[in-house]
Protein backbone atom coordinates (compact mmCIF):
# COMPACT_ATOMS: atom_id res chain seq x y z
CA UNK A 1 0.00 0.00 0.00
CA UNK A 2 0.99 3.61 -0.83
CA UNK A 3 0.73 6.29 1.79
CA UNK A 4 2.10 7.34 5.28
CA UNK A 5 1.28 4.53 7.90
CA UNK A 6 0.52 4.78 11.85
CA UNK A 7 3.00 6.75 13.41
CA UNK A 8 4.21 8.51 10.60
CA UNK A 9 3.61 12.18 10.60
CA UNK A 10 4.84 13.10 7.61
CA UNK A 11 4.82 11.29 4.22
CA UNK A 12 2.67 11.82 1.22
CA UNK A 13 -0.85 12.07 0.82
CA UNK A 14 -3.13 8.95 1.28
CA UNK A 15 -6.12 9.56 -1.30
CA UNK A 16 -9.70 8.59 -0.15
CA UNK A 17 -9.99 5.31 -2.45
CA UNK A 18 -7.22 3.86 -0.81
CA UNK A 19 -8.56 4.62 2.43
CA UNK A 20 -11.66 2.99 1.21
CA UNK A 21 -9.91 -0.12 -0.42
CA UNK A 22 -7.92 0.26 3.29
CA UNK A 23 -10.69 -0.45 5.06
CA UNK A 24 -12.71 -2.94 2.36
CA UNK A 25 -9.20 -5.06 3.25
CA UNK A 26 -9.70 -4.83 7.03
CA UNK A 27 -13.19 -7.03 6.82
CA UNK A 28 -12.24 -10.65 6.90
CA UNK A 29 -9.93 -9.74 10.00
CA UNK A 30 -12.70 -7.74 11.65
CA UNK A 31 -15.60 -10.33 10.91
CA UNK A 32 -13.02 -12.97 12.07
CA UNK A 33 -12.88 -11.34 15.85
CA UNK A 34 -16.73 -10.45 15.69
CA UNK A 35 -17.28 -13.13 18.36
CA UNK A 36 -14.46 -12.28 20.18
CA UNK A 37 -15.83 -8.21 20.39
CA UNK A 38 -19.16 -9.06 21.14
CA UNK A 39 -18.12 -11.13 24.15
CA UNK A 40 -15.32 -9.29 25.53
CA UNK A 41 -17.84 -5.58 25.32
CA UNK A 42 -15.19 -3.95 23.55
CA UNK A 43 -13.23 -4.81 20.00
CA UNK A 44 -11.16 -6.69 19.91
CA UNK A 45 -7.32 -5.97 20.39
CA UNK A 46 -6.26 -7.34 17.23
CA UNK A 47 -9.16 -5.17 15.64
CA UNK A 48 -8.12 -1.92 17.11
CA UNK A 49 -4.44 -2.89 16.09
CA UNK A 50 -5.44 -3.48 12.26
CA UNK A 51 -7.59 -0.07 12.53
CA UNK A 52 -4.88 2.17 13.92
CA UNK A 53 -2.26 0.35 11.55
CA UNK A 54 -4.24 1.18 8.14
CA UNK A 55 -4.81 4.95 9.07
CA UNK A 56 -8.54 4.60 10.54
CA UNK A 57 -7.95 6.83 13.41
CA UNK A 58 -6.22 9.90 12.14
CA UNK A 59 -9.33 9.97 9.23
CA UNK A 60 -10.41 13.45 10.59
CA UNK A 61 -7.01 14.08 12.30
CA UNK A 62 -6.01 17.43 10.94
CA UNK A 63 -3.43 17.12 8.22
CA UNK A 64 -0.77 19.78 10.39
CA UNK A 65 -0.55 16.73 12.64
CA UNK A 66 -0.57 13.93 9.75
CA UNK A 67 -3.87 13.44 9.74
CA UNK A 68 -6.22 13.01 6.18
CA UNK A 69 -8.79 15.62 7.28
CA UNK A 70 -11.32 13.94 4.86
CA UNK A 71 -14.43 15.47 3.87
CA UNK A 72 -17.99 14.27 4.82
CA UNK A 73 -18.87 12.28 1.73
CA UNK A 74 -15.08 9.97 2.01
CA UNK A 75 -15.34 10.03 5.82
CA UNK A 76 -18.74 8.31 5.60
CA UNK A 77 -17.72 5.85 2.88
CA UNK A 78 -14.90 4.34 5.02
CA UNK A 79 -17.10 3.82 7.82
CA UNK A 80 -19.22 2.20 5.99
CA UNK A 81 -17.15 -0.20 4.57
CA UNK A 82 -15.80 -1.30 8.58
CA UNK A 83 -19.79 -1.32 9.44
CA UNK A 84 -20.62 -4.44 6.72
CA UNK A 85 -17.87 -6.86 8.49
CA UNK A 86 -18.76 -5.39 12.36
CA UNK A 87 -21.70 -3.32 13.98
CA UNK A 88 -19.44 -2.36 16.76
CA UNK A 89 -16.19 -1.73 14.72
CA UNK A 90 -18.04 0.95 12.49
CA UNK A 91 -19.26 2.58 15.20
CA UNK A 92 -16.17 2.81 17.40
CA UNK A 93 -14.42 4.17 14.07
CA UNK A 94 -17.48 6.87 13.80
CA UNK A 95 -17.01 7.67 17.73
CA UNK A 96 -13.78 8.53 16.75
CA UNK A 97 -13.87 10.79 13.41
CA UNK A 98 -16.59 12.68 14.75
CA UNK A 99 -15.28 13.32 17.98
CA UNK A 100 -11.93 14.44 16.87
CA UNK A 101 -14.47 16.67 14.64
CA UNK A 102 -15.84 18.04 17.46
CA UNK A 103 -12.99 18.57 19.36
CA UNK A 104 -11.37 20.58 16.44
CA UNK A 105 -14.12 23.42 16.71
CA UNK A 106 -14.84 23.44 20.31
CA UNK A 107 -11.09 23.37 21.65
CA UNK A 108 -7.82 25.55 21.79
CA UNK A 109 -4.93 25.04 19.65
CA UNK A 110 -3.09 24.46 22.61
CA UNK A 111 -5.11 21.33 23.24
CA UNK A 112 -5.33 19.50 19.75
CA UNK A 113 -1.31 20.03 19.94
CA UNK A 114 -1.64 17.87 23.22
CA UNK A 115 -3.86 15.53 21.46
CA UNK A 116 -2.34 15.33 17.99
CA UNK A 117 0.99 16.79 18.02
CA UNK A 118 3.25 13.35 17.30
CA UNK A 119 -0.08 11.15 17.72
CA UNK A 120 -1.91 11.51 14.33
CA UNK A 121 -3.75 8.41 15.32
CA UNK A 122 -5.56 9.27 18.78
CA UNK A 123 -8.11 7.85 19.04
CA UNK A 124 -10.71 10.14 20.59
CA UNK A 125 -14.48 9.95 22.07
CA UNK A 126 -16.97 12.25 23.16
CA UNK A 127 -18.68 11.92 26.22
CA UNK A 128 -21.38 14.18 28.68
CA UNK A 129 -24.08 14.46 31.31
CA UNK A 130 -25.03 17.45 33.07
CA UNK A 131 -26.91 15.89 36.27
CA UNK A 132 -23.76 14.03 37.16
CA UNK A 133 -20.70 16.12 36.65
CA UNK A 134 -19.36 19.16 38.46
CA UNK A 135 -16.56 21.35 37.79
CA UNK A 136 -14.65 23.78 39.59
CA UNK A 137 -11.87 26.45 38.73
CA UNK A 138 -8.98 25.80 40.29
CA UNK A 139 -5.99 27.74 39.80
CA UNK A 140 -4.21 27.23 36.17
CA UNK A 141 -7.57 25.66 35.22
CA UNK A 142 -10.30 23.21 36.48
CA UNK A 143 -11.20 20.04 38.80
CA UNK A 144 -13.84 18.00 37.06
CA UNK A 145 -15.73 15.06 38.97
CA UNK A 146 -18.51 13.44 37.79
CA UNK A 147 -20.01 9.69 35.64
CA UNK A 148 -20.34 9.94 31.87
CA UNK A 149 -22.56 7.08 31.11
CA UNK A 150 -22.76 5.71 27.49
CA UNK A 151 -18.83 6.30 26.84
CA UNK A 152 -18.67 4.21 23.42
CA UNK A 153 -14.98 3.13 22.84
CA UNK A 154 -13.37 4.41 26.26
CA UNK A 155 -11.16 1.20 26.84
CA UNK A 156 -9.69 1.72 23.19
CA UNK A 157 -9.42 5.26 23.37
CA UNK A 158 -6.12 8.05 23.96
CA UNK A 159 -8.27 10.91 24.93
CA UNK A 160 -11.98 12.13 25.73
CA UNK A 161 -13.45 15.30 24.99
CA UNK A 162 -16.15 16.70 27.19
CA UNK A 163 -17.98 19.36 25.60
CA UNK A 164 -20.18 20.58 28.39
CA UNK A 165 -19.72 20.87 32.17
CA UNK A 166 -21.19 23.04 34.45
CA UNK A 167 -19.17 24.76 36.72
CA UNK A 168 -20.32 25.24 40.17
CA UNK A 169 -18.86 27.34 43.58
CA UNK A 170 -19.03 25.31 46.42
CA UNK A 171 -22.55 23.74 46.28
CA UNK A 172 -24.12 26.23 43.94
CA UNK A 173 -24.56 25.94 40.29
CA UNK A 174 -23.61 28.72 37.77
CA UNK A 175 -24.34 29.74 34.53
CA UNK A 176 -20.90 29.11 33.40
CA UNK A 177 -19.86 26.11 31.94
CA UNK A 178 -16.92 24.33 30.50
CA UNK A 179 -15.42 21.92 27.43
CA UNK A 180 -12.45 20.06 27.80
CA UNK A 181 -9.91 16.80 26.86
CA UNK A 182 -8.73 14.41 28.98
CA UNK A 183 -6.39 12.05 28.49
CA UNK A 184 -7.71 8.59 29.04
CA UNK A 185 -5.13 7.64 31.71
CA UNK A 186 -6.49 10.77 33.97
CA UNK A 187 -10.24 8.55 33.99
CA UNK A 188 -11.12 5.69 35.74
CA UNK A 189 -13.33 3.26 33.38
CA UNK A 190 -16.81 1.11 35.05
CA UNK A 191 -17.86 -1.64 33.30
CA UNK A 192 -21.65 -1.58 32.70
CA UNK A 193 -22.26 -1.96 28.91
CA UNK A 194 -24.61 -5.27 28.93
CA UNK A 195 -26.36 -5.00 26.05
CA UNK A 196 -28.78 -7.51 23.63
CA UNK A 197 -27.14 -5.51 20.56
CA UNK A 198 -23.94 -3.27 19.64
CA UNK A 199 -22.28 -5.66 23.12
CA UNK A 200 -18.91 -5.08 21.19
CA UNK A 201 -19.26 -0.74 21.13
CA UNK A 202 -17.45 -1.02 24.79
CA UNK A 203 -20.24 1.73 25.58
CA UNK A 204 -19.34 1.57 29.70
CA UNK A 205 -19.12 4.22 31.93
CA UNK A 206 -16.34 6.65 32.69
CA UNK A 207 -15.24 8.69 36.06
CA UNK A 208 -13.44 11.74 36.63
CA UNK A 209 -12.74 12.25 40.18
CA UNK A 210 -11.33 15.36 40.90
CA UNK A 211 -9.53 15.34 37.38
CA UNK A 212 -7.31 18.48 37.43
CA UNK A 213 -7.56 20.26 33.79
CA UNK A 214 -5.34 22.91 33.02
CA UNK A 215 -6.80 26.20 30.62
CA UNK A 216 -4.68 24.85 27.57
CA UNK A 217 -6.87 21.66 27.30
CA UNK A 218 -10.25 23.88 28.36
CA UNK A 219 -13.13 26.33 26.90
CA UNK A 220 -14.93 28.54 29.49
CA UNK A 221 -18.78 29.35 27.77
CA UNK A 222 -21.89 30.82 29.37
CA UNK A 223 -25.45 29.79 29.35
CA UNK A 224 -26.19 32.66 27.12
CA UNK A 225 -24.07 31.75 24.77
CA UNK A 226 -26.26 28.81 23.59
CA UNK A 227 -28.40 30.09 20.37
CA UNK A 228 -31.79 29.96 19.46
CA UNK A 229 -33.69 27.19 17.26
CA UNK A 230 -33.09 29.29 14.43
CA UNK A 231 -29.24 30.18 14.73
CA UNK A 232 -27.97 26.29 15.54
CA UNK A 233 -25.24 25.10 13.78
CA UNK A 234 -25.05 21.44 12.29
CA UNK A 235 -22.16 19.93 14.15
CA UNK A 236 -24.30 17.75 16.23
CA UNK A 237 -26.14 16.36 12.79
CA UNK A 238 -22.98 15.85 11.25
CA UNK A 239 -21.68 13.84 14.01
CA UNK A 240 -25.12 11.88 13.82
CA UNK A 241 -24.10 11.29 10.08
CA UNK A 242 -21.16 9.38 10.79
CA UNK A 243 -22.98 7.08 13.25
CA UNK A 244 -25.58 6.40 10.67
CA UNK A 245 -22.74 5.04 8.08
CA UNK A 246 -21.95 2.29 10.33
CA UNK A 247 -25.59 1.17 10.47
CA UNK A 248 -25.98 1.36 6.82
CA UNK A 249 -22.88 -0.24 6.14
CA UNK A 250 -24.27 -3.19 8.90
CA UNK A 251 -27.18 -3.44 6.92
CA UNK A 252 -25.28 -3.77 3.44
CA UNK A 253 -22.99 -6.64 5.51
CA UNK A 254 -26.36 -8.17 6.03
CA UNK A 255 -26.84 -7.98 2.44
CA UNK A 256 -23.81 -9.80 1.59
CA UNK A 257 -24.27 -12.39 4.80
CA UNK A 258 -27.50 -13.63 3.01
CA UNK A 259 -26.38 -13.56 -0.78
CA UNK A 260 -23.80 -16.01 0.64
CA UNK A 261 -26.44 -18.73 2.71
CA UNK A 262 -28.50 -18.28 -0.57
CA UNK A 263 -25.16 -19.00 -3.22
CA UNK A 264 -24.73 -22.80 -0.88
CA UNK A 265 -28.15 -23.72 -2.43
CA UNK A 266 -29.54 -24.34 1.06
CA UNK A 267 -33.11 -25.85 1.03
CA UNK A 268 -36.54 -25.00 2.19
CA UNK A 269 -38.28 -27.51 4.28
CA UNK A 270 -41.24 -28.81 2.93
CA UNK A 271 -41.34 -26.82 -0.46
CA UNK A 272 -41.21 -28.32 -3.79
CA UNK A 273 -38.12 -26.13 -4.52
CA UNK A 274 -34.53 -27.65 -3.92
CA UNK A 275 -33.13 -24.52 -3.15
CA UNK A 276 -34.48 -21.54 -1.29
CA UNK A 277 -32.78 -19.29 -4.13
CA UNK A 278 -34.77 -21.44 -6.86
CA UNK A 279 -38.27 -19.81 -5.46
CA UNK A 280 -39.52 -16.90 -6.89
CA UNK A 281 -41.13 -15.36 -3.62
CA UNK A 282 -37.54 -15.87 -2.35
CA UNK A 283 -35.71 -14.22 -5.01
CA UNK A 284 -38.41 -11.29 -4.56
CA UNK A 285 -37.90 -10.93 -0.69
CA UNK A 286 -34.43 -10.59 -1.08
CA UNK A 287 -34.59 -7.59 -4.01
CA UNK A 288 -36.99 -5.70 -1.86
CA UNK A 289 -34.75 -5.98 0.78
CA UNK A 290 -31.57 -5.07 -1.35
CA UNK A 291 -33.66 -2.58 -2.40
CA UNK A 292 -34.58 -1.31 1.12
CA UNK A 293 -31.03 -1.08 2.11
CA UNK A 294 -29.69 0.81 -1.15
CA UNK A 295 -32.68 3.67 -0.71
CA UNK A 296 -31.09 4.05 2.97
CA UNK A 297 -27.69 3.98 1.45
CA UNK A 298 -28.88 7.19 -1.12
CA UNK A 299 -30.35 8.62 1.78
CA UNK A 300 -27.24 8.61 3.71
CA UNK A 301 -25.69 10.06 0.63
CA UNK A 302 -27.96 13.35 0.04
CA UNK A 303 -27.03 14.06 3.79
CA UNK A 304 -23.24 13.36 3.09
CA UNK A 305 -23.78 15.98 -0.08
CA UNK A 306 -25.46 18.29 1.76
CA UNK A 307 -22.75 18.52 4.73
CA UNK A 308 -19.77 18.33 2.16
CA UNK A 309 -17.24 21.30 3.15
CA UNK A 310 -19.75 23.08 5.56
CA UNK A 311 -18.08 24.02 8.36
CA UNK A 312 -19.97 22.25 11.52
CA UNK A 313 -20.36 25.33 13.68
CA UNK A 314 -21.39 27.66 10.30
CA UNK A 315 -25.38 28.46 11.50
CA UNK A 316 -28.49 26.11 9.76
CA UNK A 317 -31.53 26.54 9.29
CA UNK A 318 -34.07 24.68 11.20
CA UNK A 319 -35.68 23.45 8.57
CA UNK A 320 -32.83 22.47 6.63
CA UNK A 321 -31.38 20.86 9.97
CA UNK A 322 -35.10 18.78 10.51
CA UNK A 323 -35.12 17.98 7.23
CA UNK A 324 -31.27 16.63 7.42
CA UNK A 325 -32.49 14.58 10.04
CA UNK A 326 -35.47 13.07 8.62
CA UNK A 327 -33.24 11.92 5.92
CA UNK A 328 -30.74 10.47 9.04
CA UNK A 329 -34.51 8.53 10.13
CA UNK A 330 -35.41 7.55 6.99
CA UNK A 331 -31.93 5.92 6.81
CA UNK A 332 -31.73 3.74 9.32
CA UNK A 333 -35.28 3.44 8.98
CA UNK A 334 -34.98 1.49 5.86
CA UNK A 335 -32.10 0.00 7.07
CA UNK A 336 -33.44 -2.23 9.83
CA UNK A 337 -36.59 -2.59 7.67
CA UNK A 338 -34.31 -4.61 4.95
CA UNK A 339 -32.61 -6.49 7.08
CA UNK A 340 -35.79 -7.74 8.98
CA UNK A 341 -37.04 -9.14 5.68
CA UNK A 342 -33.25 -10.61 5.15
CA UNK A 343 -34.25 -12.79 8.12
CA UNK A 344 -37.69 -14.11 6.49
CA UNK A 345 -35.24 -15.04 3.08
CA UNK A 346 -32.86 -16.73 5.42
CA UNK A 347 -35.31 -18.51 7.87
CA UNK A 348 -34.76 -19.74 11.95
CA UNK A 349 -31.52 -20.70 11.09
CA UNK A 350 -30.64 -16.82 11.16
CA UNK A 351 -30.73 -16.70 14.42
CA UNK A 352 -28.55 -19.22 14.93
CA UNK A 353 -25.25 -17.68 17.63
CA UNK A 354 -23.17 -18.88 14.86
CA UNK A 355 -24.53 -16.73 11.93
CA UNK A 356 -23.64 -13.14 11.40
CA UNK A 357 -26.64 -11.74 10.51
CA UNK A 358 -27.91 -12.04 13.66
CA UNK A 359 -25.95 -9.94 15.24
CA UNK A 360 -25.99 -7.42 12.64
CA UNK A 361 -29.76 -7.44 13.04
CA UNK A 362 -29.26 -6.92 16.90
CA UNK A 363 -26.04 -4.27 16.19
CA UNK A 364 -28.88 -2.07 14.11
CA UNK A 365 -31.67 -2.46 16.55
CA UNK A 366 -29.63 -0.68 18.92
CA UNK A 367 -27.32 2.06 16.97
CA UNK A 368 -30.42 2.97 15.38
CA UNK A 369 -32.26 4.03 18.61
CA UNK A 370 -29.74 6.16 19.49
CA UNK A 371 -30.63 9.24 20.67
CA UNK A 372 -29.40 11.40 18.13
CA UNK A 373 -31.54 8.78 15.74
CA UNK A 374 -34.83 8.74 17.38
CA UNK A 375 -37.04 8.32 14.68
CA UNK A 376 -40.40 9.80 16.64
CA UNK A 377 -38.76 12.84 18.22
CA UNK A 378 -36.86 13.54 14.40
CA UNK A 379 -40.47 13.53 12.58
CA UNK A 380 -42.63 15.73 15.40
CA UNK A 381 -39.28 18.29 15.13
CA UNK A 382 -39.39 17.92 11.07
CA UNK A 383 -43.34 18.66 11.36
CA UNK A 384 -43.36 21.67 13.26
CA UNK A 385 -40.06 23.25 11.05
CA UNK A 386 -41.57 22.90 7.70
CA UNK A 387 -45.36 24.54 9.19
CA UNK A 388 -43.34 26.61 11.06
CA UNK A 389 -44.81 25.73 14.43
CA UNK A 390 -42.84 26.93 17.26
CA UNK A 391 -40.90 26.06 19.36
CA UNK A 392 -38.60 23.47 17.88
CA UNK A 393 -39.13 20.20 20.53
CA UNK A 394 -35.02 19.73 20.35
CA UNK A 395 -33.12 21.48 22.73
CA UNK A 396 -29.48 20.79 21.03
CA UNK A 397 -30.42 19.94 16.78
Amino acid sequence: MTGERAGETTGPAVGPAELVARARELAPLIREHAVKTEQDRRLAEEVVVALREAGMFRLTTPARFGGYELRMPDLISIIVEVGKACGSAGWNLSIDTASTRFALNAMPETALSDMFEGNPDAYVISTAHLSTTKAYRAEGGYRVTGTFPWSSGCEIADWAYIPVVHIHDGDEQTADLVGVVVPMSDLRIERTWHSAGLAGSGTHTVVAEDVFVPERRATAFSLTDLVGEDERDSMLIQGSVQSLAAIVGAAQGAVEVTRQALDKKRPITYVNYEAAADAPSVQMWFAEATHLIETAQLHLREIGTVLDGVPETQPMPWVERARLRMHERSAQEKSRAGVEKLLDVVGGSAFALSNPLQRLWRDISVMSRHTALNAPIIVEDYSRAVLDVHPSVTLLY
